[in-house]
């Protein structure tokens, strides 16, 4: 039976941006001051969701789990206790960088160094999300059923601003097929405030194409569908 995945929002969000920020960076060029800084404001939006990620974790995750284990794995977390991490040297990259701006030395060295740098940050970010999947879920699917984890999600997001949840979701979508789209924009619509769903909405369809959009809504009307049937007939999956 597919149990809760409690990092399914963030990672699909993380994954977005990993993309975006990846093939944006491949067109950059990096004697062109605008196009360099569109790259580093991108980049350090992933930073950030990188480290909302840790915070999460350490501070909801980790000691949900050490109610019952004596010792749980830190994944996005060991960012928070090492020096040098991945986060920090791309950083300190953009930061020489805007120090020798405009120099010969930065006009042919920048993109070779900042495209390796991210390429470490990519790799470090996956291997993150990955060790979340294969060492956190199982423990939390141990100690935890699936209604305590969404009880636990919506704690999380709750703690979050509404304008970082909805780029949150903004991004979210991107990882995501028509199906999850309107399954995921159903379940918002029966348990958000109205006012908020409306917001979600405006936000969802500024990422979608139109045709994009129209299938989705399709799906969200055959899952609607589905669901009248299985409270009609008393149907429980």
């Amino acid at each position: 039976m597919r149990r809760f995945n409690l990092f399914q929002t963030s990672h699909s969000a993380l994954r977005a941006q990993l993309l975006d920020a990846s093939l944006q960076l491949q067109f950059t060029n990096f004697t062109k001051p605008q196009q360099v800084q569109h790259r580093f404001d991108q980049v350090i939006e992933l930073v950030l969701a990188c480290q909302r990620q840790a915070e999460e974790e350490s501070r909801y995750i980790i000691p949900a789990l050490l109610v019952f284990e004596k010792k749980v794995p830190e994944c996005f977390a060991a960012s928070q206790q090492v020096r040098n991490s991945p986060l920090d040297r791309i950083l300190d990259h953009m930061l020489v960088f805007d120090k020798e701006a405009g120099s010969d030395r930065a006009n042919k060295w920048a993109g070779v160094l900042f495209r390796a740098s991210f390429r470490k940050l990519s790799d470090w970010v996956i291997q993150a999300m990955q060790r979340q999947e294969e060492m956190l879920n199982p423990l939390l699917w141990k100690h935890y059923s699936d209604d305590a984890l969404y009880m636990l999600q919506l704690r999380i997001e709750g703690k979050q601003p509404l304008s970082e949840w909805l780029e949150l979701c903004s991004w979210m979508i991107k990882d995501m097929d028509d199906e999850d789209i309107a399954i995921w924009l159903n379940s918002m619509e029966s348990s958000l405030p109205a006012p908020v769903f409306e917001l979600l909405l405006e936000k969802i369809l500024g990422q979608l194409p139109l045709l994009k959009w129209d299938m989705v809504e399709e799906r969200k009307r055959e899952e609607w569908k589905k669901e009248e049937w299985k409270r009609e007939y008393g149907v429980v999956v």
